[in-house]
């Protein structure tokens, strides 16, 4: 009787290898895993993308002198201003990085934005405003995404 066991065993294995019974839902459980995140994927960099317009666009009206808070120097109403104008960024008035100074002042090559420095200038002057704000992310395992604006203007 012990040697039938190991028959019965390897009998049962070649039936289990050779039913098909629901073996559709399973590869359709793996290719619609993979399915879901690459549309998730999809979604997500389309939302970073229109959040990238949605900042430059408002940096933009921001540096063209449509609010006051630009050229006083009130940095608080200026993101008041570019939050508004926003979409899918989480905490916009607390996380958004800005920063306007004198053109003069920045190095050649490229500068991480702080946010630390926010300074009015004088009548006259190039200035160079910019900000940076995360985006909401939802795709597990994706790197934080961020946005960027910059605009140039004059000092009136």
């Amino acid at each position: 009787m012990g040697g039938d066991t190991p028959l019965i065993g390897k009998a049962r294995l070649r039936a289990f290898r050779r039913d098909i019974a629901g073996s559709t839902a399973i590869e359709f459980a793996f290719i619609g895993m993979a399915f879901v995140v690459l549309l998730l994927g999809i979604l997500q960099f389309a939302l970073a993308f229109m959040a990238q317009m949605y900042i430059h666009d408002a940096v933009s009206d921001a540096a063209t002198g449509r609010t006051a808070g630009t050229y006083a120097g009130n940095r608080a109403q200026v993101k008041n201003q570019i939050c508004g104008r926003l979409i899918a960024i989480d905490n916009c008035v607390g996380s958004l990085l800005l920063e306007t100074q004198p053109l003069a002042n920045y190095a050649a090559g490229s500068q991480p934005i702080t946010g630390a420095t926010f300074v009015a200038g004088t009548s006259g002057t190039m200035m160079l405003i910019r900000a940076k704000a995360q985006v909401i992310t939802f795709v597990p395992g994706l790197p934080t995404l961020h946005v960027t604006g910059a605009a140039l203007y004059t000092r009136p």
